[in-house]
Formats: C-alpha cells, structure tokens, sequence
C-alpha cells in the first residue's frame, strides 16, 4: 500500500510544463494589452535639431482644428457673459433676506406663499390678478414692483440693508 501511495500522490514543490507554458503566454497577453493604453511616443514627438517638441492636442471627432479653436472661442464669450450667476441667489426672481419676512410675518404684513395651479389660464380668465401669483412663481420681485398698477410692499430697514450687500457682511 506505501508504493501505491506513493504513485498517486503529487509533488506541488515543483512546476509543471503546463502551468509554466499558461504563465508565460499570460504574461505575454497583459505585456501586449497594457500597450494598447498607453500613448505612442513615437507618433506624438517630432525632433528637429537638438530640441524635442510633443505634437499633441486634443480635437474632438467631428470637429477640424480650426473649428474646434472657434467653439471654443465662442464658449469662453458664453462664459464670460454667465459670470456671477449665484451673485444675488437665483435669477428670475427678486427675493428678500430671511429676517426680513420673519420680521415682515411678525407685523402682519406677509404671509406664506404657495404656488398656483394653472395661474396662466386663471390670470387670463379674469379669476386672479397678477399679484396673487406669487413672486418665485411669475419670476418677479416680492415688493411687487415688477407688475404695473400694483401696489407695492412696503420696505424694512432690514430689507434696504440686505438689498445694499449688507448680507455680504455676515457671510465668510
């Protein structure tokens, strides 16, 4: 029964033609993939005399170089006309600072807002006016100020100091 032990168990110590062959073709597929991620030097410099310039610049498919530099040029005229969008919080409306309701809410003289359904067929059928519509919903100004023949809210101190950058004071 030892021989026959013996014949049967095997030697893991030492490897295998197989187990070499699949290690070294493994090897040599990783070698050749991790080539096909990394950028060819030889396409992208050119040398001329003594200095070495890198001819790489990145041009979107459909676009030539020439029209690319003008999207561009014409993405940086966008941007500079959209600066300081978040200036005064968001666009469309005028709001008024948080003290200033609450103090306003205080005295009776605001009151919660809630949007309107439908507010363009009920403004057009003669059923509200636009003043009832609130301020952030028409993409007005919350003293009213914006609709003619309305009458306009009356200002708190609070609410000059804010509108005057006071708010910017306070923040870091």
């Amino acid at each position: 029964t030892s021989a026959r032990s013996q014949d049967h168990t095997a030697d893991y110590s030492k490897p295998t033609m197989k187990f070499s062959i699949i290690t070294a073709l493994s090897y040599c597929l990783l070698q050749q993939q991790s080539h096909a991620f990394a950028p060819s030097l030889l396409s992208s410099v050119s040398t001329s005399g003594s200095s070495t310039t890198l001819n790489m610049g990145y041009v979107p498919d459909g676009f030539t170089k020439e029209s690319y530099a003008k999207f561009k040029a014409n993405e940086a005229k966008k941007a500079v006309a959209k600066k300081n969008l978040g200036g005064l919080g968001p666009r469309g409306f005028k709001s008024r600072s948080m003290q200033s309701f609450q103090e306003a809410m205080e005295r009776g003289e605001a009151k919660h807002l809630m949007p309107v359904f439908n507010a363009k067929e009920k403004i057009a059928s003669g059923n509200l006016r636009p003043e009832d519509i609130p301020y952030m919903q028409r993409g007005g100004s919350w003293d009213q100020s914006d609709i003619k023949g309305a009458k306009k809210k009356k200002w708190l101190s609070s609410d000059q100091q804010y509108a005057s950058g006071g708010y910017k004071k306070e923040q870091p």
